[in-house]
């Protein structure tokens, strides 16, 4: 191996190994020497991708692939950096394209279903997947993806057969487990393991924000309103605030004007990693909610969570340990999906696949709360007041609303804003 091919291979192994600064010093040393080499164009590019430079990338491995045109890798890296670009069209013919030069390339199957979803092709995006999955069996991001959209498509009875057939080759995994429960295929836990949310979380950070857009999610507005209307603060700024289970700091803008500290905490490392870049947070937690809430030390006038708890089923220890962490007089805002038959703004709040996990709509009626195919739980008012009871919480306003919307669905939820008694009432 000639000098100049193994310190490419450096710059790549840096790369991979989250050195952007020593990779791009790598590759542009190799540049220098060999400007039209197409493996050093190509790297520089999904570098530039990785560093959301996604113009520059385009343009790197467009030149990689002009230097040679069959280069299979850049093909399907360009169809990446064009979909980051929200150019559909050009992203699906770039992986078709890769797919074309190597029919057994997974991962350019795998980008096609994720552009094919973002197109809304909803079945040739599982097709896509499933292709991916045939060719790559471990490709848990595509396991991931392909099991939500077949719960967005209704196909719950499928997405079952899905999640035990991956549960059985990898019987350690916490999403095919968690999900399985939630399909009503094993017992269902009373709290979503760390495993799981870690692993969901960290798998759909990158695309997070913009999800969750397309959905109308309302929770983080939802939640400010109400705490404003509510009147539970004694001081409208100046507030030491808690974000609880942050994610990317949607919540963060919101209240950075009103906070003299804003502190997040969340499972996801990927999750707050995107937080960070927000620049608005004085300190960031990678620690699980009540764990985290039952050490800290620390208590604030106001903690907020937006759809946080909807992956707790029982809520009493999450509630204490916040508690403990308010000051007296303090606020907690947070978001659940209700269980429960009604309406808002007309709109029927009826579960709508009851017995999908085995319970009907009185069964569901009588539950406190319940995990739902989507893999979240939702949770009766009644249960959610008696546990603050029993919390110490006072509640000041429980409100329904539409938290997002989901199979071009309502989501609904309650908004709940509560308050720790003064320290001369308990």
């Amino acid at each position: 191996m000639s000098g100049a091919e193994q310190r490419l291979r450096d710059a790549i192994a840096k790369h991979r190994a989250g050195d952007h600064a020593a990779a791009e010093a790598g590759y542009r040393e190799h540049l220098l020497e060999f400007p039209n080499d197409p493996s050093g164009l190509h790297f520089l590019g999904l570098l530039r991708t990785h560093q959301d430079r996604h113009e520059e990338a385009i343009k790197l491995i467009v030149a990689a692939l002009e230097a040679d045109r069959e280069y299979v890798d850049a093909w399907s890296n360009l169809s990446v950096a064009y979909f980051q670009k929200r150019d559909l069209d050009r992203a699906e013919l770039c992986a078709r394209k890769a797919i074309e030069l190597a029919p057994q390339f997974a991962n350019a199957w795998a980008n096609l279903g994720m552009i094919l979803r973002a197109r809304n092709s909803m079945e040739d995006a599982l097709v896509a997947w499933g292709r991916a999955l045939e060719l790559q069996p471990g490709m848990r991001n595509v396991a991931i993806s392909y099991g939500h959209l077949l719960y967005r498509l209704d196909r719950l009875p499928e997405a079952l057969e899905f999640y035990g057939r991956w549960q059985v080759a990898s019987p350690d995994d916490p999403i095919p487990a968690h999900m399985l429960a939630a399909l009503g295929g094993a017992e269902r836990p009373l709290r979503a393991s760390d495993g799981y949310v870690r692993a969901t979380f960290d798998d759909f950070a990158e695309c997070f924000d913009r999800n969750l857009q397309e959905l109308g999610y309302r929770a983080p507005q939802l939640l400010f309103d109400a705490v404003a209307q509510s009147g539970g603060l004694s001081q409208a700024q100046g507030l030491d605030v808690l974000d609880i289970g942050c994610g990317t700091g949607l919540c963060g803008p919101l209240w950075r004007p009103l906070a003299r500290r804003l502190v997040g905490v969340d499972l996801s490392p990927n999750m707050l990693s995107k937080a960070a870049a927000r620049a608005v947070y004085d300190q960031l937690n990678c620690a699980e909610l009540t764990q985290w809430l039952a050490t800290c030390g620390q208590q604030f006038d106001l903690g907020i969570a937006a759809d946080v708890l909807c992956y707790f089923g029982d809520l009493s220890i999450a509630l204490l340990h916040l508690k403990t962490a308010l000051l007296p007089g303090g606020c907690f805002a947070f978001s659940l999906e209700a269980l429960s038959e009604g309406s808002v703004a007309g709109v029927s709040d009826r579960p709508a696949a009851a017995a999908a996990n085995g319970l009907s709509d009185k069964a569901l009626a009588r539950e406190p709360f319940a995990l739902r195919p989507h893999g979240r739980y939702q949770h009766a008012r009644g249960y959610v007041e008696e546990t603050m009871a029993t919390a110490g919480l006072i509640p000041i306003s429980i409100a329904n609303a539409v938290l997002r919307y989901e199979r071009q669905e309502p989501v609904v939820g309650l908004v709940i804003v509560a308050k720790r008694p003064n320290a001369d009432c308990g």
